[in-house]
């Protein structure tokens, strides 16, 4: 700093020289001013920040100051308030200039959020959850309550009807002058002009079938109640010839001609007896002479010629199919008929038939609930003579504020009484359930699921006479995935009227009928485990009512479908039609006339591979008369049974089975006279498909029953007839079995138990060993079983059990010549006289007769064993026991 000089001073070659000197002056320099800014880091936008600048300049220069907020607008102040008006992140930059241009430079950055909403509680009269449902003569009272800590808050509602209240008090209250849907919105705005709104949706409806799930409900109604009419007689009858079409096979299925098979000539013998009544056992006489006299032994011989196994080789004895029942007279109900009914009624178990499930749904939820009562005084004596009282629960629920409630429920009731007579006693009573559960959690206006019931019951009681009526209608529906198949469906609709006349405890006249479709597809692959259409009409009529219905129609359509293992095919369909007319005129409990018709099919798939391989038929009917002292029934059916595994049309296996009784009653004693029956079948295989049966069985069972009483019948008789052939591959005949039995008993006590019977039974077998036609082992077989006890005292006057048992080989060599002549034979006969009711016998024969006979080698065996047992006190034990024996052998 000061006042310098510089000289210089230059010389050339030559030697000349020159000076120069510069004078100059130093000042001192200039500084930089300095700057800061103070400012938060955070602000609300609309609301004024505080902020500050503090700038200096060493030298004392004045300064510019320049602020800049980063959102257009800059300021030349060193301290003040901006407002921002959006969120965001904002950076304050600042700077300060000296008189020299010397710059100073600063920045902060600041985020600004968005002010907070003043607080809105609000609070309604009614108070449901989701939509408000309001009566057209009542009131919708709002409740607010509101904070905000940056200012004061208003309070406007609009009402969603063009008026509105602005601003608003802490309780406001509005009616409306007209039914509709309104959006009503409650606003509160705080300082910052920042608004919190709340939104509510009021239906005000005059009467509550006007609400729009009412609405809903009868639109969900009345579409079900078209589809089942139709879809009903679709399923059941779609050809409209008035039989269920999946009967029409079974309908047309002729009886089992079984006349033909065991009588083909018509003489009245069953040609297939012709082996047993024609063979000719050995005379038992020549055989005790060839054996000789018998001697007295001390113990019975053990021979094998005495055992059973001796004669008949193993595979000789009743085959499973002679071994099995005879088909009851209800085979037919016990596969088919009964089925469908329990499958129809025993077991359906929807909520959507019950109304607790619909009470039980809305009490789960805040609901808006009207409770109204209204009554008529009609001759003005201060008794009303009509009383009503209704309630109504509705729950309206949207909140994802896409159009369309995700879950509906609506319960309405209502009960009335009238005294239609103004005798002060109500006669007439009307009470009405209908029952919404509707679910779209989507919102997309398809329910994934809902449950309408309705339920009216109209009575009419005058103390004495009473009339009910009673309708129900439901219609459920599931579609959880909305892929348009139902995993559930049920509609019904039913109607019953029960009139009590008041002369008994029981109904003078009952009647419903029902249409009813089922669907359950649980697993959703498009084939239901459960699939039925049902349409049933009973009526019964009971003048007197005492308990003996005058008059009984039943009418029944029915099929049932199931897939039981969830495959994905139906795997059981049962089909019925029935009908059925009783009569009782003079209500005596005898019916006078009684009629029933029926058909049924039954198809299943036995090894679940797609195929219904089994199938059943069955037709049938009942009748009854009772004209006084004369009673007629008649029984018959008829059923057909295939088995067809690879389902070519060429079944496997074939049973048909054809029933007829009829019974008489001459009396009044309720006891039948009478009763004739006989039963038939027929059952084949073919396990090659070949058109040529290997195994064929057939029987006929017939059975006449007398005098019958509380236990049973006096006497019966029974005969059955069978024949059953086996046939190899190749068509050739490999036995042949005929079984004839007999049976006639005496229960002469009635007490239920046969004291007097005698049974015999006989079997010719035979058998083609080497497939050449010619059969060359014979069997016969013949069991005799007796006793009697006429006085039914319980001591038997004799008692017999007698088997024989005969056997032929007999084959031809090349040439015609007999290679093979063997007979064995075998008599066991047990004879008791005087039998006390402990079964013990005074005396007893026990005999043994029996030879092997080889008559092309000329030897024979024989044996003799007679056992006389006597048993005079008849405890027992024996007094005396005799044996005696005899035997030849050629050779010995």
């Amino acid at each position: 700093v000061g006042t310098h000089t510089i000289e210089a001073e230059i010389t050339d070659s030559m030697g000349v020289t020159g000076v120069s000197a510069v004078i100059f002056t130093l000042l001192e320099p200039n500084r930089a001013p300095t700057i800061s800014l103070e400012l938060p880091i955070e602000g609300i936008a609309g609301v004024p920040v505080a902020w500050s600048v503090d700038a200096s300049d060493p030298d004392g220069d004045d300064l510019v100051v320049e602020v800049d907020f980063s959102d257009g607008i800059t300021q030349r102040d060193l301290s003040g308030q901006h407002v921002w008006g959006e969120p965001g992140i904002y950076t304050v930059r600042v700077s300060a200039t000296d008189t020299s241009g010397f710059l100073a430079n600063a920045q902060e950055t600041i985020r600004i959020e968005y002010a907070d909403a003043p607080s809105l509680t609000v609070s309604t009269n009614p108070s449901p959850q989701g939509r408000i449902h309001l009566n057209l003569a009542g009131e919708l009272t709002i409740t607010t309550s509101t904070e905000d800590p940056l200012g004061p808050v208003s309070v406007s509602v609009d009402w969603g009807d063009g008026s509105m209240v602005e601003p608003a008090f802490t309780e406001e209250s509005h009616q409306y002058a007209e039914e509709g849907v309104f959006v009503v919105r409650v606003i509160a705005t705080g300082s910052t002009g920042i608004t919190t709104e709340r939104v509510f949706h009021v239906e005000v409806v005059s009467v509550a079938d006007d609400l729009e799930a009412a609405q809903l409900q009868e639109e969900l109604e009345e579409e079900a109640e078209e589809q089942l009419d139709t879809e009903v007689e679709e399923e059941l009858d779609n050809d409209g010839d008035g039989t269920v079409d999946d009967v029409t096979e079974a309908q047309q299925d002729p009886d089992y001609d079984w006349q033909s098979d065991f009588d083909p000539d018509g003489d009245g013998y069953y040609d297939d007896d012709q082996e047993v009544d024609d063979w000719v056992a050995t005379d038992e006489e020549s055989v005790r002479d060839e054996v000789g006299d018998e001697e007295e032994t001390d113990a019975i011989p053990n021979d094998p010629l005495m055992i059973e196994a001796s004669v008949v080789n193993e595979d000789e004895g009743p085959s499973d199919a002679e071994l099995g029942p005879t088909p009851a007279d209800n085979e037919a109900d016990a596969e088919i008929v009964n089925p469908v009914f329990n499958d129809a009624w025993g077991d359906v178990s929807d909520d959507s038939l019950q109304e607790q499930t619909y009470s039980r749904s809305i009490s789960q939820v805040t609901a808006t609930w009207w409770n109204d009562t209204f009554w008529e005084d009609w001759d003005n004596d201060g008794v009303p003579e009509t009383l009503c009282h209704t309630t109504v629960g509705i729950f309206w629920f949207d909140s994802d504020g896409i159009p369309g409630p995700e879950r509906i429920i609506l319960v309405r009731t209502k009960h009335c009484s009238h005294d239609r007579d103004g005798d002060g006693q109500n006669d007439l009573f009307f009470t009405r359930f209908r029952g919404l559960d509707f679910v779209d959690q989507n919102s997309d206006g398809i329910p994934e699921r809902h449950d309408v019931l309705t339920r009216v019951v109209w009575t009419w009681d005058n103390g004495t006479y009473e009339d009910v009526n009673i309708d129900l209608f439901v219609h459920a529906r599931t579609d959880a995935d909305q892929d348009g198949n139902l995993e559930r469906r049920v509609v019904l609709n039913r109607h019953q009227r029960m009139v009590d006349q008041g002369i008994g405890t029981v109904l003078t006249a009952y009647f419903s009928h029902s249409r009813f479709i089922l669907r359950v597809d649980s697993n959703d692959d498009g084939t239901p485990e459960r699939w039925m259409a049902i349409d049933h009409t009973s009526w019964v009529w009971d003048p007197t009512e005492d308990g003996n219905a005058d008059r009984h129609l039943d009418y029944l359509r029915a099929v049932v479908r199931k897939d039981t293992n969830q495959d994905g095919s139906v795997d059981v369909i049962r089909a019925l039609h029935q009908n059925t007319v009783q009569f009782d005129n003079d209500s005596n409990g005898v019916i006078e006339l009684q009629w029933t018709w029926r058909a049924g099919v039954l198809k299943v798939d036995t090894d679940h591979d797609g195929d219904l391989d089994y199938t059943a038929w069955m037709h049938g009917w009942h009748q009854h008369w009772d004209w006084g002292m004369v009673e007629y029934h008649i029984h018959r059916f008829a059923l057909t049974r295939i088995s067809d595994h690879d389902t070519d049309g060429i079944p496997e296996w074939k049973q048909r089975i054809i029933h007829m009784s009829n019974a008489t009653d001459w009396d009044f004693d309720h006891h039948l006279e009478q009763r004739e029956s006989y039963t038939a079948s027929l059952t084949w295989s073919d396990a090659d498909e070949d058109g040529y049966e290997e195994h064929i069985f057939r029987r006929v069972r017939e059975t006449t029953y007398l005098d019958q009483h509380a236990h049973g019948w006096s006497h019966q008789t029974e005969s059955t007839h069978s024949l059953e052939i086996w046939r190899d591959l190749n068509h050739n005949l490999r036995a042949q079995r005929v079984v004839v039995t007999g049976l006639s008993s005496w229960d002469n006590n009635s007490d239920g138990s046969p004291d007097t019977y005698d049974h015999l039974s006989r079997t010719w077998q035979a058998a083609d060993h080497d497939h050449d036609g010619f059969l060359e082992r014979r069997v016969f077989h013949r069991h005799h079983m007796a006793a009697r006890d006429d006085n039914a005292d319980g001591n038997a006057t004799f008692a017999l059990n007698s088997n024989i048992w005969h056997a032929r080989n007999l084959s031809l060599s090349p040439s015609g010549s007999i290679d093979l002549l063997q007979e064995a034979y075998l008599s066991h006969i047990v004879f008791e006289w005087n039998i006390n009711s402990q079964g013990h016998a005074y005396h007893t024969n026990n005999t043994w007769i029996a030879f092997h006979i080889d008559h092309v080698t000329n030897t024979i065996q024989g044996i003799i064993v007679t056992v006389i047992t006597i048993d005079s006190d008849q405890d027992g034990t024996p007094e005396s026991v005799t044996i005696t024996t005899g035997n030849t052998g050629n050779p010995p």
